[in-house]
């Protein structure tokens, strides 16, 4: 009897004892689970961090890439916090999982990089800024440079147009110029193989602002067949920048007043029928013209 109840008694107990353990083993079942869940929450929220610090890197990597300025040190600037913006985007790509303090880490250095570019917006700004006074500044001293360029230019044709008009003003013209064929004994004879001299003779007028002093007139004179009558072809003078052939020259002290001369040319040979052409040249200007007839 007393074996019976000790029985008894000891089945309670293993009865009791295996329903607490069940309790136990419930409860700790229950909280593995809630740790379970919590667990994979917080994993999902580090990696909704981690999605959010990796968007906002690349769109700081954008921004940075469209910054653009011609300093080299705020270039070299920008390269480097572009390149540290890079590593860290390439960094959480590759990482699996992350802890509270690494979240904790990347976002002060967000932040960070975040500081970093407005102070160099700040500054590419104000160097913008300047630059453009730079630019309206140096584009008015063109200006003014230009207009300035321009002034010294009008007055450079200005005195060359005065200078050309002094020129004009001063050519020394001739006048009552008469030509015609003479004999041998200075008399006009106006038939061809009776010429021995071609004689042009006129006044060279007076005028007060011409250079006085010697000077040499040159006669050119062509025939009916449009050719020079010439002694030489070194027989040479200067005009409109070429040196061209004269048929006959005779120097004269020119002192500003009319002055009466003439100009001879010797033939030799006998001269065509027709219309010659006498042209008469000082100081590299055409100063007269006539035309004779021969039969």
């Amino acid at each position: 009897m007393e074996n019976t109840q000790k029985s008894s008694k000891a089945v309670t107990f293993l009865t009791v004892l295996i329903v607490i353990l069940l309790i136990v083993l419930g409860g700790l079942t229950v909280v593995y689970f809630q740790q379970k869940k919590e667990a994979q929450e917080n994993e999902t929220q580090l990696m909704a961090e981690k999605d959010s610090i990796s968007r906002n890197l690349l769109n700081l990597m954008n921004d940075y890439g469209e910054l653009q300025t011609d300093n080299d040190s705020l270039n070299q600037r920008l390269q480097r916090e572009q390149d540290h913006a890079k590593k860290m985007y390439s960094e959480l790509q590759t990482v699996k999982r992350v802890s509270y303090a690494k979240i904790k880490e990347y976002q002060k250095e967000l932040g960070t990089l975040r500081s970093i570019m407005k102070d160099m917006l700040h500054d590419i700004d104000s160097l913008n800024t300047m630059n453009k006074a730079l630019i309206a500044e140096n584009i008015k001293v063109k200006e003014e440079a230009a207009t300035a360029k321009q002034t010294v230019k009008n007055l450079e044709q200005k005195t060359d147009s005065l200078n050309q008009q002094v020129a004009k003003g001063s050519v020394v013209k001739a006048r009552s110029v008469v030509t015609m064929g003479v004999n041998s004994r200075g008399k006009e004879v106006t038939r061809a193989r009776r010429v021995d001299k071609i004689r042009a003779c006129f006044t060279l007028s007076e005028n007060l602002i011409a250079k006085p002093g010697q000077r040499d007139v040159y006669m050119r004179i062509v025939g009916p067949d449009d050719f020079l009558l010439a002694k030489s072809e070194s027989d040479v003078f200067e005009f409109e920048g070429q040196n061209i052939v004269y048929s006959a020259n005779r120097e004269v002290d020119y002192q500003n007043k009319d002055i009466d001369m003439c100009i001879f040319f010797d033939s030799k040979g006998d001269l065509l029928k027709g219309t010659y052409k006498v042209s008469l040249y000082m100081d590299g200007y055409l100063i007269g013209y006539s035309e004779f007839t021969l039969k």
